[in-house]
């Protein structure tokens, strides 16, 4: 029990308990030379657990006593204790839910931003689609087979791309992969990126800039989106 600590007993008050209820009742200096404890300590362990309804007090003889109350008492105060704890839980969750659907952005910059942007959407372990133009992409950014595609490969994510109807983006095959292409897609100079409930967006252009968003209903809106114009290609074909 020495070792033990409780909301609002530390091991010193629970071991000075522990000792006044070896010795049924005492007064402080009793206590102090059971308990190896400095009296002034002592009295602020006792208020504690006279407050807790775990000790009481007596005068007898001019003397002032401390009981200490059957570990009954002990168990109904852990028991109040988890039952204020399990009041306010549900206020907690919605705190917690609030808080995780909030939409979060973050930015990064340079090839290291592009670089965690990467990692985070392939820990999502879900389908990724993208809007991309290859040619942009491996220009700008030397590592992109190497640190999306072949570990996206590795975990078996399939992915579904829109491409510009270009030569280069024909050629593309990078396995677990199905593309479609668009002859009305304009050159740009960035990449868009859906994984689970984040969506990715980087420039490619001067300096590398991306943007990192995780909230359902963005991404669920971009990838309706997604969908609705690769439906429209395949119709096309």
């Amino acid at each position: 029990m020495s070792n033990l600590e409780i909301n609002g007993l530390s091991q010193k008050i629970l071991f000075a308990y522990q000792k006044l209820l070896s010795l049924k009742r005492a007064t402080v200096l009793e206590l102090a030379k059971a308990s190896g404890e400095d009296r002034a300590n002592l009295y602020r362990y006792l208020d504690s657990l006279i407050s807790k309804r775990l000790v009481s007090e007596v005068y007898e003889n001019k003397k002032h006593y401390y009981i200490a109350e059957p570990p009954e008492a002990l168990q109904k105060f852990i028991a109040a204790e988890k039952a204020k704890i399990d009041s306010i839980i549900p206020g907690l969750k919605a705190l917690e839910k609030e808080a995780l659907d909030r939409p979060k952005v973050r930015f990064f910059e340079g090839k290291e931003g592009i670089k965690t942007i990467y990692d985070e959407l392939l820990e999502e372990r879900s389908e990724m689609l993208a809007f991309a133009w290859p040619e942009k992409i491996l220009d700008a950014i030397d590592f992109h087979d190497e640190l999306l595609v072949k570990r996206r490969l590795k975990y078996k994510i399939f992915a579904r791309v829109i491409y510009p109807d270009t030569k280069a983006a024909h050629r593309r095959d990078t396995g677990l992969k199905e593309a479609r292409y668009s002859k009305h897609v304009p050159p740009f100079d960035a990449v868009y990126l859906i994984s689970g409930n984040k969506t990715a967006m980087f420039s490619l252009k001067r300096w590398i800039t991306g943007v990192l968003i995780e909230n359902r209903e963005i991404t669920q809106g971009l990838r309706a989106l997604f969908e609705t114009l690769w439906a429209e290609l395949d119709t096309k074909k």
